[in-house]
């Protein structure tokens, strides 16, 4: 049965990769909002776990018409970004203006980078974060990605040839039970005043915090704090968000964590934590279609 879903997943991927190449990116807006449609009304748990997601994001101030019109749009939207995905590596720093509008805060990233302690770089499944890494690595960063493993050898050989193409390398790591090794490459990346990008709105492990977060109690993992108190690295919240058809790119202002005491360590962690989520808030709460949550985040 394990294989099967595999060889379902491998195939509707094929797919993806088959029209992101046969249709021109100013077209392809036509067959997202189509296919996007299509798996609304055809997942309805799905589609129901998407409304669920939305409504708390909108504390209310949305009906069931524009609850039901924001999933429909998650659906179309989550489409562009697989399409965009299949041909992720087909870009380079001449030509990714076809698909990349801006660039803004770049002067952040420098910033953190000159105190020589290097950067992690954090974002929640927001917009197309595969795309901020191949930005980052355009602008000439040094870029350790620390990712999951993938259980399909076919879509994590593709993730592996887009990523390394672009001098973009892997970490891979189980939140739930991350092996000292690979603890341990990351904090020698981050000495080599490297950069390290994770994803961060998906608590999957025993080291997390609650927070307020669209007014629920929520759990954040705490990996990117630990990690930054422990090396004294800049934690840069970052964004590319699809825009009028293209992708902008955001860097956010550092976020540094000091201390000394592990009283004090526990509030810093927390103080820091704060920021970041209402930065992702605040980037969530404005693009409330590109958050790509497709089961009951706060169940």
């Amino acid at each position: 049965m394990r294989s099967g879903g595999r060889l379902n997943r491998f195939f509707f991927l094929f797919w993806f990769y088959f029209f992101a190449t046969i249709i021109p990116r100013p077209l392809q807006r036509v067959f997202t909002i189509s296919i996007g449609t299509l798996f609304y009304l055809l997942m309805p748990k799905t589609r129901q776990a998407v409304k669920e997601n939305l409504k708390v994001i909108g504390r209310g101030r949305w009906g069931k018409k524009e609850i039901a019109a924001l999933a429909r749009s998650t659906f179309q939207n989550y489409g562009q970004y697989l399409l965009d995905y299949m041909v992720m590596h087909r870009l380079s720093s001449k030509n990714k203006g076809k698909t990349v509008e801006r660039e803004l805060g770049h002067e952040n990233m420098i910033e953190a980078l000159d105190r020589g302690k290097g950067v992690i770089c954090i974002t929640p499944h927001l917009g197309n974060w595969e795309l901020g890494g191949l930005l980052l690595a355009f602008k000439g960063c040094d870029l350790y990605v620390l990712t999951l493993d993938e259980v399909d050898p076919k879509i994590k050989a593709f993730r592996e040839r887009m990523r390394a193409a672009k001098g973009i390398k892997n970490i891979y790591i189980d939140p739930e039970n991350p092996t000292p090794s690979a603890i341990l490459e990351v904090v020698r990346v981050l000495k080599e005043n490297k950069v390290v990008a994770m994803l961060g709105d998906r608590s999957g492990g025993a080291n997390t915090i609650e927070l307020d977060f669209f007014g629920r109690r929520t759990p954040f993992p705490t990996g990117a704090a630990t990690l930054a108190m422990t090396t004294g690295a800049a934690v840069l919240p970052v964004f590319v968000i699809l825009k009028g058809g293209k992708y902008w790119g955001i860097i956010e202002r550092p976020i540094y964590f000091h201390s000394s005491s592990q009283q004090g360590k526990e509030s810093e962690i927390r103080r820091g934590m704060e920021k970041l989520v209402r930065t992702f808030e605040r980037y969530i709460g404005e693009y409330p279609d590109q958050w790509y949550n497709f089961f009951p985040y706060w169940s």
